[in-house]
Order: structure tokens, then C-alpha cells, then sequence
């Protein structure tokens, strides 16, 4: 096995393991460390979102047997987020010849995912008024949500789950398992998409997915396995912490 193909499938069974114990996306983690690793910063973005597909899909049926899938906020934030992910795609193509800005790109994004959690959790613990008043936006607005984090995701793959779940917690009724199949079924979407995009632009390698999977398929069941098992704030405070300081990582280097 050579160097790199040794590297590539101890990152996916990290990775897949932080995924499993976490839920936090695989943009979120992924990311940072194929570009620690050295791959090309657009390869980066289209591959991690065709594995952020494949892992996802996974994810997804469970929810669709059980029914734990509000599809009125899939649909209508996809109204916002499919035409968002090309957009963010294309952004990333102008800079297809920057490397160190689509770094920077993603790094601003993975230090103010973790932060705005925060935030939020600030804001939750505070019983803050205007915390339930973003419970009900109207369809448009929701629209509006899901462009913002299209865009985000179609230019660096970060957000498919960290930032999908925060719009759902602040802006929805939804919790619980309602909220998490609902991020999921809507991620399938949006990774697809851009996934899709990415690959007419040469920016994915399946094999490098491949590899990926290798290690990540049995990470994401021992994570999850650990995950029944753990106690989940003490697990999320944990992942927050780690995109944190993959973020501020990469805009180090960048």
C-alpha cells in the first residue's frame, strides 16, 4: 500500500468515525484534512462532496422507512439550495486558479460554523425572545435560507450538515429525529447537485472517493456504535471544538 492510499483511508476512518459519533458533516472534517494532505484545493471540494453523497445516502433510508423526514422544508429550502450550489460552483471555478483562496474560502467558513453554534446555544440557554420568533419564517425567507447555505456549500462543500442543522434548530419547529432526517434528506439533495456539477468541471476523483470509503464505511459504524454509548453534548462541544481549530489550521496556511 503506498504512502498516500495509506493516508487517504486512515482520513476516511477518521473521519467516518467522527461522522458516526458526531453527525457532523463529512464538508467539516474532510475538507481540511485532504487539503492538509496536499490535494488540490478544487479536487477537494467536488470529491468530498460526492463522498458526502455517498455517505449520506446511507443515512437517509432509515429515515425514509421510518417517516422522520419533513418534506415541506426539504423541498422548499431546495428552492434556495439547488440553484445556490451552483452558484457557489462557479464561484469556485472563477477562483479555480487561486488555490489560496479557495483555502482561505474554506476556512472563514469552517471557523464561523462552530462559532455562530455558539451563539446559538448562547442565545437558547437565555430563553432569548427572538430565539422563537425565527421558529416560523415564511416560505420565502426559508428559500432565502437554503440560497445562503447552497452557495456556501457549492464553493468550499463545508455546511451540507453542520450549517443545514443550525438553520433547521433556529428557524424551524422541527427537533429531535424530525430534524436530523430532515438535514439529511435535504444534504442528499444539495450534495448531489453540486456533486454533479463539480464533475462536469473535472474537479472530482473517484478514485480518491474510493479510497475515502475504504476506511470511512467501517469508521461511521464504530462512531455510531460509540455514539449510543456516549453522552451526545460532552460528543457535539467535542466536534464544535474540532472544526474550530481545522478552520483557524487552514487560515494559518493559507
Amino acid at each position: 500500500m503506498s504512502g498516500m492510499l495509506f493516508n487517504l483511508v486512515v482520513a476516511g476512518l477518521v473521519v467516518g468515525f467522527m461522522i458516526g459519533l458526531t453527525g457532523v458533516g463529512s464538508g467539516a472534517l474532510m475538507a481540511p484534512v485532504l487539503l492538509l494532505l496536499g490535494i488540490p484545493p478544487a479536487t477537494v471540494v467536488g470529491s468530498d462532496l460526492l463522498f458526502g453523497l455517498l455517505t449520506k445516502i446511507v443515512g437517509v433510508g432509515s429515515h425514509l422507512q421510518h417517516k422522520t423526514i419533513s418534506w415541506r422544508w426539504v423541498w422548499v429550502m431546495a428552492i434556495g439550495s439547488v440553484p445556490g450550489v451552483l452558484i457557489g460552483t462557479r464561484i469556485l471555478a472563477h477562483f479555480a486558479g487561486a488555490p489560496s483562496t479557495i483555502r482561505f474560502l474554506i476556512g472563514l467558513v469552517l471557523v464561523m460554523t462552530p462559532v455562530l453554534a455558539i451563539l446559538m446555544e448562547i442565545a437558547r440557554r437565555q430563553d432569548a425572545l427572538w430565539v422563537e420568533r425565527l421558529r416560523h419564517p415564511s416560505g420565502p425567507a426559508i428559500a432565502a435560507i437554503g440560497l445562503a447555505i447552497g452557495v456556501t456549500v457549492g464553493a468550499t462543500s463545508v455546511g451540507s450538515g453542520s450549517l443545514v442543522d443550525m438553520a433547521l434548530v433556529l428557524f424551524s419547529p422541527l427537533s429531535g429525529v424530525a430534524l436530523i432526517g430532515t438535514g439529511i434528506a435535504h444534504a442528499v439533495l444539495i450534495t448531489g447537485t453540486g456533486a454533479a456539477a463539480h464533475w462536469n468541471l473535472g474537479n472530482v476523483d473517484p478514485a480518491l472517493v474510493g479510497q475515502l470509503l475504504i476506511g470511512s464505511i467501517p469508521g461511521v459504524l464504530a462512531g455510531g456504535w460509540l455514539a449510543r454509548r456516549s453522552k451526545p453534548s460532552a460528543v457535539r462541544w467535542g466536534a464544535t471544538t474540532l472544526v474550530l481549530l481545522s478552520g483557524l489550521t487552514l487560515l494559518s496556511r493559507a
